[in-house]
């Protein structure tokens, strides 16, 4: 038989996924027969997705997935191995109580979605066992004087395979004996419906079928069973309780060991050795190891303890046949049911399994690095938590703690009742802050709680989203003198940026580039030099603009401004040597002649004006010169009495001096 698929269902899932760009996907169980052949394609994940580059892997490492083989292009699940269905539920790899299902869930990435598609495949049992006893014949003794009615139970035939592939029928064949009945139960057994009597018969032969599976694939396996009927002890042991009803106990998976379940009570009439009762497990009991080595039965009283704690997980139901008969000859064993059913406790701890989306790096199952500019509400990390117990003890919840209030970087949500998926809540910013830890902590709902912790790191990984700074000034203002050395390094520029390694340059920006490019110059020490000495007296300030650039073009610019201090480096000068001037005689006291006004380069240099004669006495009587150099006459002249006067101007400024010839003559 191959593999169906409720391939119906496939569009309305299509448009569903198709709605998300991560989502949590549940299809229809998928049909698989336990014979299907190597290779049978089961399903083909890509026919139900968006059209994409997807890749298909599987989402956990378990058991399940080393029986099939999943095309990580196509995700076609096929079968890779041999599903039997009876070494499935041996091994638990599927509970077998009602079916056999496997889970598998699948990890679905492309370029745009994130997808968890989850597949569950349930095993159809195949009537590919044959139904076998354990002997090839079997030796019962009876006494001959059984009761009528008495219950002679017949070897079980055994058949791994599920309803209605397993035992249906048994039956004697061929059977001419009138003294006996058959009782088509779960447990078969011969019924005595006439009296016995080893004198006129004292073996009886039989051939004893099971036949198993549905009608138009009905099997059978016989073996032989040799009844030998024996004359002596005529009273067989009885249990208390209705030997037809099987007794039902329930006892939890934490009982210790020597625990009692119960005491089996069975009363012979007889007296001696014919009344006292063995009690002891049947044949078909003792060939399951299993039961042997977790209970024991007290011959003597009839108690069975355990030898070794129970575990639910493990198995959760035994059947178990105690045989009672009495120590007399020719005993006739009596037999009661007991079925134990394990409850199951809260003795599993919760287990977290994670797994990232294909741009979140994570490693070792708890370190998670995402780049500091991620969208707001991004998936970083998946979850599936998982308890082995059953119902409330086996219910697992989650919840997000932290010892550092970091909750709210990340929001956990969940998808379905297992599975969980781990979101950015904050915009992130690894300037502010690069690392933050938090934890989860699952938890399952039994008395009392087990739980476990996974704790997490998460590293943001810088993007080069800083400007260049410069050491918390915008602009640069300079005052130095003029007449600088050469290669006159006025500053060294310390320049940071918030991201990491980053590498930063600087240049020079010129509004005139060819007026300043040959005068300042930045080295790679990012130092600003002078290349020339500065003349005050041609241009007195500059002004240009600092450029920081990072690696991608991150801009940041600082103004320079540099004034330059007037210094006294310029000599003080008249436009000519000599001067002359010619006055009318018999003019007014104090007569304008002229304002003296020597050059100098230098700015604010206050110059000061002294007349110089070998004369100085008669020069001083005629001239006055102020010292803002406005020259006066004193009184008037008279050409007859001095027709010319020569003398010397000196100007002075703070450092330098010169000499200036005047000569006043007069004339009528």
């Amino acid at each position: 038989m191959s593999c169906s698929w409720l391939w119906l269902i496939v569009n309305l899932f299509f448009t569903l996924i198709s709605l998300s760009q991560s989502r949590y996907i549940r299809l229809p169980p998928v049909n698989c027969s336990e014979l299907s052949p190597i290779g049978t394609s089961i399903t083909q994940l890509i026919n139900i997705l968006p059209s994409s580059n997807w890749e298909f892997t599987f989402l956990t490492r378990t058991s399940v997935i080393s029986y099939f083989l999943l095309d990580d292009l196509k995700g076609t699940i096929t079968v890779k191995r041999r599903l039997d269905r009876e070494d499935l539920c041996r091994l638990g790899i599927c509970s077998c109580s009602n079916e056999c299902l496997l889970k598998l869930e699948i990890n679905a990435l492309s370029d745009i979605y994130t997808h968890i598609i989850y597949v569950p495949i349930i095993i159809l049992d195949e009537n590919d066992n044959f139904c076998f006893f354990s002997n090839d014949i079997y030796y019962l003794n009876i006494s001959e004087n059984v009761p009528l009615n008495t219950r002679l139970i017949l070897p079980i035939a055994h058949d791994p395979d599920q309803t209605p592939n397993n035992i249906q029928l048994y039956s004697i064949v061929s059977n001419n004996y009138s003294e006996f009945r058959l009782d088509n139960q779960l447990t078969p057994s011969m019924i005595i419906i006439e009296e016995l009597d080893r004198e006129f018969c004292d073996k009886y032969y039989f051939n004893f079928c099971a036949y198993e599976g549905i009608s138009n694939q009905k099997r059978s396996c016989c073996t032989k069973i040799i009844l030998t009927i024996t004359d002596i002890n005529d009273n067989s042991p009885k249990f208390q309780h209705d030997q037809q009803s099987p007794l039902i106990i329930k006892i939890s998976e934490l009982s210790p060991i020597h625990t009692e379940l119960i005491q089996m009570k069975a009363f012979d009439p007889d007296e001696g050795l014919n009344g006292k009762i063995l009690y002891t497990f049947s044949k078909w009991t003792q060939n399951d190891v299993t039961i042997n080595k977790i209970f024991n039965l007290n011959s003597d009283n009839g108690s069975i303890t355990l030898l070794k704690q129970l575990d639910y997980e493990e198995r959760n139901n035994y059947e178990l046949q105690i045989q009672a008969k009495d120590c007399g000859s020719n005993s006739i064993p009596t037999y009661a049911t007991v079925i134990i059913q394990v409850i199951d406790e809260n003795d599993c701890t919760p287990e977290i399994f994670t797994f990232s989306p294909s741009d979140v790096r994570f490693i070792n199952n708890s370190i998670i690095y995402i780049v500091e500019n991620i969208s707001l509400g991004t998936p970083i990390l998946y979850m599936t938590v998982s308890d082995c117990d059953s119902n409330e003890n086996g219910h697992v919840a989650m919840k997000l703690i932290s010892l550092f209030n970091e909750t709210s970087v990340v929001q956990l949500e969940k998808i379905t009742d297992n599975t969980y998926i781990l979101k950015t809540n904050i915009q992130l910013d690894r300037e502010l802050k690069s690392f933050y830890s938090f934890t989860l902590f699952a938890y399952d709902h039994g008395q009392p709680k087990r739980s476990i912790e996974n704790h997490f790191e998460l590293h943001l990984i810088d993007v080069n989203d800083c400007s260049p700074i410069f050491e918390n000034l915008t602009n640069y203002s300079f005052y130095i003198n003029e007449n600088n050395e050469e290669n006159f390094i006025l500053h060294t520029f310390k320049i940071f940026d918030s991201d990491e390694n980053d590498y930063i340059t600087l240049e020079i920006k010129f509004n005139n580039e060819e007026q300043y490019n040959n005068i300042f110059q930045l080295n790679e020490k990012n130092q600003l030099i002078i290349l020339k000495s500065l003349d005050y007296e041609k241009q007195s300030f500059y002004e240009f603009s600092i450029l920081a650039k990072d690696m991608i073009g991150h801009k940041t610019f600082v103004t320079i401004l540099i004034y330059l201090n007037d210094l006294n480096d310029n000599p003080v000068k008249f436009l000519t040597n000599f001067i002359q001037y010619q006055l009318e005689e018999n003019q007014n006291n104090y007569t304008f002649i002229d304002h003296i006004q020597a050059d100098d380069k230098d700015k604010n240099d206050q110059i000061i004006y002294n007349i110089h004669s070998d004369d100085f006495n008669q020069i001083k009587d005629y001239i006055e010169l102020k010292s803002n150099g406005s020259l006066y006459s004193k009184k008037s002249f008279d050409r007859e009495q001095i027709n010319k006067l020569e003398f010397r101007i000196i100007a002075n400024d703070s450092k330098f001096k010169f000499i200036y010839l005047f000569t006043i003559k007069t004339f009528l």
